[in-house]
């Protein structure tokens, strides 16, 4: 029978290999950088649907336009304003999912200060199209030793910007997801109200493709029923491998 557990930790293993790879050959760090957005990029791709187009770039406004962002997601049946390859110029309305894409975050003020960036452009699309696109951080290096930290700077975000990120990959194993309130997680209870939290996860070598199966899930409505076995391969749940939690 297939094995979907060690396909996704390939997964995780083939982006962070093209990341030392180019660390190895690359003296020009911010060449550096950019590989490490289009592995990411390519490896998304790869997984989500033909109408949805993949790339980087600026949300446009009437009188402002967001700074360059490492991975845009926008919708394909809608117009973009400009593209050129991977360059994107898009209005707020197009856009489906942006990413932050980053070599390491080092302290809880990095992490905090990637996160209020990334809420604020969520907040620019929902002042102009009524939408708060799914919102992710992708961190290829853990420096941080305590998950409680992540989730300090997550809920410090929060609480500046009023929009929360969706997920945080943080190297290898940490895995952070914010479930918003009514949305119940494989083993919850049904009978308590579910409240709006961020929940800190420990998944060996799996935070990666987890954090993929994420924006598959979010942009294109994976059936549960007949296919969550090929897209998240912990047949007991991610529940089981909590560690902490914090509500809104």
């Amino acid at each position: 029978m297939p094995d979907y557990l060690a396909y996704h930790k390939s997964l995780t293993d083939e982006l962070h290999a093209l990341k030392d790879r180019i660390r190895n050959l690359a003296t020009h760090w911010p060449t550096d950088g950019e590989y490490k957005e289009a592995a990411l990029r390519t490896v998304l791709r790869r997984h989500l649907p033909s109408s949805l187009i993949v790339g980087r770039g600026f949300i446009v406004t009437p009188d402002n336009s967001s700074s360059q962002l490492d991975l845009l997601i926008v919708d394909g049946n809608k117009p973009t304003l400009f593209r050129d390859g991977d360059l994107l110029f898009v209005t707020p309305d197009c856009v489906r999912a942006v990413i932050e894409v980053k070599t390491s975050l080092n302290t809880t003020t990095d992490v905090e200060e990637c996160a209020v960036k990334l809420s604020q452009v969520g907040s620019l699309c929902r002042e102009f199209a009524d939408t708060i696109p799914w919102l992710g951080i992708f961190s290829y290096e853990a420096t941080l030793k305590r998950d409680t930290l992540l989730l300090d700077a997550l809920e410090g975000a929060v609480r500046e910007t009023d929009t929360p990120i969706n997920c945080l990959a943080y190297g290898k194993d940490l895995f952070v997801r914010y479930w918003p309130e009514g949305e119940y997680e494989r083993g919850d209870n049904p009978n308590e109200r579910a409240v709006a939290r961020w929940r800190s996860y420990g998944l060996d070598h799996l935070a990666s493709s987890y954090f993929v199966g994420n924006v598959v899930d979010s942009l294109s409505n994976v059936d549960r029923r007949s296919s969550s076995y090929a897209w998240f391969p912990l047949t007991d749940g991610k529940k089981v491998h909590m560690l902490n939690e914090r509500t809104r």
